[in-house]
């Protein structure tokens, strides 16, 4: 059990790692950026089509991790450009038509044939006592706490963490005001999707999953920005990890395991449930 619970962190990381990505996309820029797991997506496979043509693991991590971020710069260039301004129902509808367009593009570029990333760390495995843990999951999990943090201190006590914040509320006010609302946002996007990219590749070595899967990562994430109700980043790892341990720990039960890829859904309605428990409590009294 115990070896299973270590086995689910590493993906679970990854999909905090993707979900506090949205949730700081969200609270810097006012977008809900689906596109957070299709932008690793190709990073991660742009990665495997340079190591085929025999780059190194290090140098082919390098140029998908440069893809994956420029992709984010750009689509967040034309977000920024055209829906600067409009409502969140608006900047949410054009972020799900981006992604199906992305989702469709890469699959025309890589194919729906999984493809086999080069680990970005050694295979190498550590033991403590009867569990091994390998060094990916490790390298990911250091990854997903240092984002965490860092982001943390950043948004909450620096000059550069309120100008953020007053991009995503208030981004007309904060331009009269001389704040850089355009170059933060695009410069947001480009950190989010660097973050999106590194995740992908620690975990794609092992998964060896194609595009479409990776892409479709983003459901098991926005379940994790959901546990943290798209504010909290301490809550939405949690959540990730969490989502990570359940479906590691289900293959032990076969009749769970078959419906494996239903539990984001699963986790996403309770975390739902969750969220509104206050005001369906206020409402029975």
């Amino acid at each position: 059990m115990l070896q299973l619970i270590v086995a689910g962190l590493a993906p679970g990381t990854a999909y905090a790692i993707i979900g506090c990505c949205v949730v700081l996309s969200f609270n810097t820029t006012g977008v809900l950026n689906l596109s957070q797991a299709v932008f690793g997506a190709f990073g991660a496979y742009t990665a495997a089509v340079c190591y085929d043509y025999g780059l190194t693991a290090a140098s082919a991590a390098g140029l998908g991790l440069l893809v994956g971020s420029g992709l984010a710069v750009l689509v967040g260039l034309l977000v920024t450009w055209l829906f600067l301004e409009r409502s969140l129902a608006v900047r949410a509808t054009a972020m799900i038509a981006v992604t199906v367009g992305l989702l469709t593009l890469g699959l025309r570029l890589f194919g729906d044939i999984p493809r086999s990333v080069a680990p970005v760390v050694p295979a190498d495995t550590v033991t403590v006592g009867d569990i091994s843990i390998g060094y990916g999951t490790i390298a990911v999990f250091a990854v997903g706490v240092a984002l965490v943090v860092t982001a943390m201190l950043v948004l909450n006590r620096t000059r550069l963490g309120a100008m953020l914040r007053a991009v995503s509320s208030r981004p007309t006010t904060a331009e009269l005001l001389g704040v850089p609302v355009r170059a933060l946002s695009v410069g947001m996007w480009g950190v989010t999707g660097a973050l999106a990219t590194l995740a992908m590749l620690l975990i794609a070595p092992a998964r060896s999953q194609d595009f479409r899967t990776l892409g479709m990562l983003i459901l098991p994430a926005l379940a994790a920005a959901l546990v943290g109700a798209f504010r909290s980043l301490p809550a939405t790892l949690v959540g990730g990890l969490a989502l990570g341990v359940i479906e590691s720990v289900s293959v032990q039960w076969s009749t769970i395991s078959e419906y494996k890829a239903v539990l984001p859904f699963c986790f996403v309605i309770v975390a739902l449930l969750w969220s509104q428990r206050k005001q369906v409590w206020d409402e029975a009294r």
